[in-house]
């Protein structure tokens, strides 16, 4: 995922006709630190793309841009899933709800001990 963005972070850079020395600037980072990043050698943290994406005026996900594909179809569940999922829930909404009304659940009885020989 570093060089996708790494790539983006550069391309829209050199867009807008600035040196990475004026982005980092610009972002309030030193300049090695863009260099860095633009070679997938750094791995920067939400600050610092909120920085960037201002420094260089694209809301924060321009970056990811290429990163995520735009004729991306969403993930459907399957018709079990959803059954399962929607029974998992429920299970755990009792759970919650007795929690909750400080009600547990009995604990089971032990199967008895086996004498010692």
């Amino acid at each position: 995922m570093l060089r996708p963005l790494g790539a983006q972070v550069r391309r829209l850079r050199l867009e807008r006709k600035l040196s990475q020395e004026r982005l980092a600037e610009l972002a309030g980072l030193h300049y090695k630190y863009i260099g860095r990043i633009e070679l997938a050698k750094a791995d920067p943290g939400a600050d610092v793309l909120v920085r960037l994406a201002r420094a260089l005026s694209v809301p924060v996900g321009e970056l990811f841009d290429t990163i995520t594909p735009k004729d991306a179809v969403p993930y459907r569940l399957s018709p079990g899933d959803v059954e399962g999922v929607s029974s998992a829930l429920a299970t755990l909404s009792s759970v919650v709800e007795r929690i909750l009304a400080r009600q547990p659940r009995p604990v089971p009885a032990r199967a008895p001990r086996r004498p010692r020989r």
